[in-house]
């Protein structure tokens, strides 16, 4: 591979830039060994030779330039869940660049051009002109993986026409997860069925909700999972709100602290039908509350058990949250 050559004039200066580096204090001479032990997680360190020519061709000077990749100053982090082999497209949309952290006081009275690069180069990320005043969005393209794969990147934001230094550095994660779509009722307890299959070692593994008040797995506690085997799990969905809203679930191994599954649980949720309505005045400040005592008959034809439960917990109290009435 031919080393990188620069062609100069006499009684000329030259100042080489490395795109998505930013300068810093790193001492010279450090041999490749002790930078690969100081930056962990880190694109390894490498040397380049670089020659100066002049017209003729002689060369002027040959510099060993030793690069010692630093991680970088993160100045914000976005995190998405998307389900799996299918493509994220998503919209960042720009603050005003004043107040963006590292932009200039006062501007140089002329609308900036904001450029964007990648470090990902299967991502497609683009920013497009827009007229002075407008907001401006960073549009993004990742193509979809296999659950329970997480994708990292990172966005770098530039204002000068160069490329010189970054203004903002974005990091960027893409979970993709196993897609799931559940239809329920308010109140009411849905299931729903999820194959799990094992890996080629026996795991230990527990299962993890974004929602644990309204959803619950079974089993709950920590199983084996066998090599390769198949195992059922139960997702009971139990929303207080109807909407539609995601949940998370994850699998993890309790050994290894390692993913082994996920899904992304799109549910659905309904009204419930109204059988009674009642109407409670309180008065304002909420100094004094009010108690009401309600009826209800057991419709059934043997002695059943109840629960009670309410979208507003922190507002309605119930004496007792389970009864039996009977027959």
């Amino acid at each position: 591979m031919t080393p990188p050559q620069v062609r100069m004039n006499y009684n000329s200066c030259f100042l080489p830039r490395f795109p998505f580096q930013e300068p810093t204090n790193v001492p010279t001479g450090v041999s490749s060994r002790l930078a690969q032990k100081q930056q962990l997680n880190t694109t390894q360190a490498k040397t380049i030779k670089v020659v100066f020519r002049a017209g003729d061709g002689k060369p002027v000077a040959i510099c060993q330039v030793d690069v010692e990749p630093t991680p970088h100053v993160i100045d914000q982090t976005f995190r998405f869940y998307h389900p799996e082999l299918t493509f994220l497209k998503k919209a960042i949309r720009l603050p005003p660049w004043d107040s963006v952290p590292g932009s200039t006081v006062g501007g140089t009275g002329r609308e900036q051009r904001i450029h964007v690069r990648c470090s990902d180069p299967n991502v497609i990320c683009d920013t497009k002109s827009v007229d002075p005043g407008e907001p401006q969005d960073v549009f993004l393209k990742v193509a979809g993986s296999q659950s329970p794969q997480i994708k990292k990147f990172f966005i770098l934001v530039f204002t000068d026409e160069r490329l010189a230094a970054p203004a903002q550095i974005w990091q960027v994660y893409v979970h993709f997860l196993q897609r799931v779509d559940i239809s329920c009722v308010t109140g009411q307890l849905t299931w729903q069925s999820l194959v799990l299959r094992g890996t080629r070692a026996l795991r230990k593994v527990k299962c993890h909700t974004s929602h644990p008040g309204e959803i619950q797995v079974d089993p709950a506690e920590v199983f084996a999972l066998p090599p390769n085997a198949v195992q059922d799990l139960r997702v009971g969905v139990r929303p207080r709100r109807a909407g539609a809203r995601f949940a998370y679930l994850n699998v993890a191994d309790v050994e290894r602290h390692q993913l082994v599954a996920s899904w992304l649980l799109c549910v659905s949720c309904r009204q419930p039908l109204i059988s009674k309505a009642f109407e409670i005045v309180l008065p304002a400040g909420g100094a004094k509350g009010s108690s009401k005592k309600i009826t209800y008959t057991n419709p059934y034809q043997n002695a059943r058990g109840f629960l009670l439960r309410t979208d507003h917990p922190e507002l309605l109290h119930f004496k007792e949250d389970s009864f039996q009435v009977g027959t």
